[in-house]
């Protein structure tokens, strides 16, 4: 309890400012503005848990932004994204939780009419017989380095070009093969937008190989979201990984 006031006092621009990042960058208006106004409608007294969450990832926020080790779009829109959500939040909940409860007035129920309904006729009807689905066998994975995307979209960027050229050659050189187009995310984020962005991210990849002269009899395309990691999601280096496409080749 006591960690979680500590954070809440930290919403306060004045204090902690001596050990935490400046928060004073544009990227942040909209964040500051969501936090004063939870701030102002009692969140610190009232929502202290969301106001804190609130504080701290816009603290978070800053520091990504403002790492000298490099800008990442995409973590940064999702730092953002999550404290305006908590900061919302915090404000929702303190207008309930500061709001003084109105006295219950309890009144006499008359007693209810019980009606006995008849009993329904139950038709049970026999159970559909389902065909079991044929396993999946990958043969193989190729793995298509240095496809990018825009942040929170699936256009493919410009600097995939040479990587996307490099698997429209290897399909033609291997007209025989049927390949699954497989697209991955990191665990930030909700699961639920991450599986929906990868479903979108393999089928632009599947467009583009279509649009260069590749059938599309011999491609599916399908987003697992953030299953299957292949390195550590808690390090950036990590998250970047496990962002990627694959090919694989199937039975």
């Amino acid at each position: 309890m006591k960690k979680i006031i500590l954070l809440a006092a930290c919403a306060s621009i004045t204090a902690c400012s001596a050990h935490l990042p400046s928060t004073q960058i544009s990227d942040l208006d909209e964040v500051r503005a969501a936090i004063q106004a939870s701030k102002a409608a009692g969140a610190e007294k009232c929502a202290p848990k969301s106001q804190a969450k609130a504080v701290a990832t816009m603290y978070q926020a800053a520091h990504e932004i403002t790492d000298e080790a490099g800008y990442h779009a995409e973590e940064d829109a999702e730092l953002i994204a999550s404290a305006l959500k908590y900061a919302n939040k915090a404000r929702d909940e303190a207008k309930i939780n500061c709001a003084k409860p109105k006295p219950v007035i309890h009144h006499a129920k008359p007693k209810p009419v019980v009606v006995v309904q008849p009993k329904p006729i139950v038709v049970v009807q026999p159970k559909p017989v389902v065909k079991a689905k044929a396993k999946r066998v990958v043969l193989e994975v190729i793995h298509l380095e240095g496809v990018y995307f825009k942040t929170n979209s699936a256009d493919l960027t410009p600097a995939s070009h040479i990587a996307m050229e490099k698997a429209v050659a290897t399909l033609k050189k291997r007209p025989d093969i049927q390949v699954e187009i497989a697209a991955y995310s990191d665990s930030r984020g909700k699961a639920s937008y991450n599986q929906k962005l990868s479903d979108k991210r393999a089928r632009s990849v599947m467009n583009y190989l279509v649009n260069h002269g590749i059938s599309s009899d011999r491609l599916t395309a399908h987003g697992y979201g953030e299953a299957n990691p292949i390195a550590d999601n808690k390090t950036r280096e990590g998250r970047a990984k496990n962002r990627r496409v694959e090919l694989n080749v199937l039975k």
